[in-house]
């Protein structure tokens, strides 16, 4: 698609002032916080110099210009230099969402004495003087036809160029959620380890000290298997 004549716009879908119009009238644009760009976005996400619209052949291309927290382009984040397309979501950090849209879909205004788009058409009702008269062999119109348009099933529905609620940070990847079953499972283990060398600790002491005749559950057990300390 040709777009060298077509005008073009952002539109605020999230952050400060939503649904707020920028119009990209100018082959460089710069976006930032700064008050000397050409396009202000007062957001903390936002940095100082952002990022920057060039106008081609076919539309704009958007460089990021070193900002702090990223520039991304339908949730991927932009490296270099990429030319957009007609609906892509332009994000600025965590909290700033940005439509790039076109505004007048390439048909500039009419100039005077210029013919409009009715009297481009060949079928277009000219007027008839009333002395004129009728003209034969006039070249008749082809009958009209009627194209059934194809039906779209629910799963099928052809997705509107954008929406509203598009969150292109949806698309990253979430952190994997801590197991619970892997941490009580690590607990039981320590704990369990732990048990064991207290046991081995309280028996090494209970020997150093000559205490098997002075606990009572102990001597009892010692003395069923027949064993006498020596100590």
């Amino acid at each position: 698609m040709q777009q060298g004549n077509d005008s073009f716009r952002l539109i605020v879908r999230r952050g400060p002032q939503p649904n707020q119009t920028y119009d990209l009238n100018k082959d460089i644009i710069t976006v930032g916080r700064d008050i000397t760009n050409d396009i202000v976005i007062n957001d903390p996400e936002v940095s100082r110099h952002h990022m920057r619209f060039t106008r081609g052949a076919g539309g704009f291309t958007l460089e990021d210009l070193g900002s702090t927290n990223g520039t991304f382009i339908n949730g991927q984040r932009l490296t270099g230099a990429k030319p957009l397309n007609n609906g892509d979501m332009i994000g600025l950090g965590e909290t700033v969402t940005l439509g790039y849209e076109m505004a007048n879909m390439g048909r500039g205004p009419v100039s005077a004495g210029e013919p409009g788009p009715a009297a481009a058409s060949p079928y277009a009702r000219q007027p008839v003087s009333p002395q004129a008269p009728p003209v034969e062999n006039q070249p008749t119109p082809p009958p009209y036809s009627y194209t059934p348009q194809p039906v779209y099933s629910q799963q099928q529905q052809p997705a509107p160029p954008y929406d509203t609620d598009y969150d292109p940070y949806a698309a990253r990847q979430e952190e994997p959620r801590n197991n619970t079953m892997r941490w009580v499972l690590i607990g039981c283990v320590g704990l369990f380890l732990f048990c064991c060398c207290a046991m081995v600790v309280g028996l090494v002491i209970i020997d150093q000290a000559c205490l098997w005749d002075q606990i009572p559950i102990l001597s009892n057990i010692l003395n069923a298997v027949n064993f006498y300390s020596s100590c």
